[in-house]
């Protein structure tokens, strides 16, 4: 089909194991179809785009900022004001697919846990943002988004194993799982060749579903 299906589906001949690919696919967004019906006008569509986006949102923003400011920082905080930038700024998104919808939040995600991140190192906080809004004050969606936002124990088990990883193995799984990369676009961002990328993916789901397998996070 492509090559964005291209090791996408148990991942690897001969792997340790499907714990990996497992729950990496019970963290899927919303469907193509749906998202094109919110495109088109379709509240309720939209709700549901932001209903089944919030949990893989929230699974990412807590993995892309690591333990230690997972530490300092509230990741349903940055959850919020991300929803909500994205929903201010809906009829900006130029994707016409779920993969290209992942993209786009996983931006406005990282955006903010920088801004977030530089505001707690210089021990400044921005009034207006951190200001949680009451449930009443949200946009419908967004508000029915967050609630929906469960870290749940397979999420729990997969955020302890890729904290276990090197670096460059945790940050490809989250260009191509998270962001939904494709490899000429890894590639790019890395500054590597596409079966350079290839193989790093490989060798970094192999160690995924190995930290999966360890006793620590079964």
């Amino acid at each position: 089909m492509g090559e964005l299906d291209d090791l996408d589906g148990p991942f690897l001949t001969g792997a340790p194991g499907p714990a990996a690919a497992v729950i990496l696919a019970t963290m899927d967004g919303p469907t193509t179809n749906v998202l094109r019906d919110a495109l088109t006008g379709s509240g309720k569509a939209l709700e549901q785009v932001y209903e089944r986006a919030a949990p893989r949102l929230l699974a990412y923003i807590r993995l892309r900022m690591g333990r230690d400011l997972r530490a300092r920082l509230e990741s349903r905080d940055i959850l919020q004001a991300t929803l909500l930038r994205s929903f201010e700024r809906f009829d900006d998104f130029r994707g016409s697919d779920a993969r290209s919808l992942a993209a786009w939040l996983a931006r406005i995600a990282e955006r903010e846990i920088a801004d977030r991140a530089d505001f707690h190192h210089r021990q400044r906080r921005d009034a207006g943002r951190e200001v949680a809004l009451e449930p009443t004050d949200m946009p419908a969606p967004v508000r029915s988004a967050l609630t929906q936002a469960i870290l749940d124990e397979q999420a729990r088990q997969l955020e302890a194993a890729m904290d276990a990883l090197i670096d460059a193995h945790r940050e490809i799984i989250l260009l191509r799982k998270f962001e939904e990369l494709s490899f000429p676009e890894i590639a790019r961002r890395l500054g590597k060749s596409e079966d350079a990328c290839r193989m790093q993916f490989a060798r970094a789901m192999t160690a995924l579903t190995l930290a999966l397998g360890s006793p620590a996070h079964s």
